[in-house]
């Protein structure tokens, strides 16, 4: 019997935990994600520094400063590296900042025939056939999904295109 009751107990508190997780604030939960992420690499960096790891813990503590927020503008930190290796980076980080507009790509008109390589149909495809391969490929690569906004600006870009050809 107190099984059943530290059961039911244990029941009742997670639903309330869930409860209260659900009607929290985002931007609240997110800086207490990011404390408590930093703090658990900080302690982390520590321990395997403890034990002679240091290729280990560099890494490692240069992510549970940034974390943190220290030292600000971490991100400056390797953009000269980024611009050497990925000299296109910056205009799919930018593009997340521009989340809200929609449909349009930043490398500007899209071909047909780039539209129907995007999508993965070939030329003449019927309006329903771009708007399965749409759906297909927006369910995969959607920011929602963990999919990026350049990606999903581009497949939305592609459907437009060859939709426009269909009226």
């Amino acid at each position: 019997m107190p099984t059943l009751l530290s059961g039911i107990l244990a029941l009742a508190l997670m639903l309330w935990l869930l409860k209260s997780f659900a009607r929290s604030d985002p931007q609240f939960l997110a800086k207490i994600a990011r404390t408590v992420g930093g703090i658990a690499a900080l302690v982390g960096a520590v321990f395997l520094g403890a034990r002679g790891e240091l290729f280990a813990a560099a890494p490692l503590l240069v992510a549970g400063l940034g974390l943190l927020g220290w030292p600000a503008g971490t991100r400056n930190l390797f953009a000269p590296y980024l611009d050497r290796w990925l000299p296109r980076w910056r205009e799919h980080v930018d593009d997340g900042a521009t989340a809200g507009e929609r449909g349009r790509a930043p490398s500007g008109k899209m071909s047909q025939q780039e539209a129907y390589q995007v999508l993965g149909l070939q030329p003449g495809a019927s309006a329903d056939e771009i708007g399965r391969a749409h759906r297909g490929l927006i369910m995969k690569l959607h920011p929602d999904q963990g999919g990026s906004t350049y990606l999903a600006a581009r497949v939305n870009e592609a459907k437009d295109v060859l939709l426009r050809r269909h009226r």
